[in-house]
């Protein structure tokens, strides 16, 4: 079978399967009539397969920009969400801070901290008195200009690194900043 074969049976299954789920609207926005649902319908399995050896479509592909570029963004987006989450259970996030960023339920946070060998080694050690005031200066200003009470997980992870204070800690604390700002 080639490309175009391969094109025209996945659409075909996917109308069958509208039919059999009764997705009419969805069939009508294809362009499919009364009689090429009918003639769809009445397609037998050895019918597909003499499709399969079609070399050319009769098909007008278009494309909706708007929403395929949409979409396009959401995939990227929750790849970037997914490779954030990583980078923070990599750096010992607390499940709080998992939770309230993604959503991660309690299973997910175990496996995800299994997988990268993460271990347990109790709490981190408190910071400085001059750490401590460096993190308090650096999260009020994140926190500060938009007004939100939490930042974005690459934030996090900067101000750790930029302070040498455990992620644990800095989420703890701009949680602090979060309540005594409000």
């Amino acid at each position: 079978m080639d490309k175009a074969g391969d094109f025209v049976v996945a659409l075909v299954i996917y109308a069958m399967r509208c039919i059999e789920d009764g997705e009419m609207d969805a069939l009508a926005r294809m362009g499919f009539g009364p009689s090429e649902v009918a003639a769809l319908a009445s397609l037998t399995f050895g019918d597909l397969k003499r499709i399969e050896r079609l070399r050319s479509h009769h098909l007008d592909i278009k494309i909706d920009r708007e929403a395929f570029n949409g979409a396009i963004s959401r995939i990227r987006a929750d790849g970037l969400s997914t490779e954030s989450e990583h980078a923070l259970i990599r750096a010992d996030a607390p499940f709080d801070m998992m939770r309230r960023l993604f959503g991660t339920t309690q299973r997910t946070y175990t496996k995800l901290r299994q997988v990268f060998g993460v271990s347990s080694v109790g709490r981190p050690r408190e910071p400085t008195d001059a750490q401590a005031a460096d993190l308090w200066q650096l999260l009020e200003q994140r926190l500060r200009p938009s007004h939100s009470h939490t930042l974005a997980p690459a934030d996090y992870l900067a101000i750790s690194a930029q302070t040498g204070i455990a992620l644990r800690t800095v989420w703890r604390e701009s949680k602090r900043v979060t309540r005594e700002n409000v």
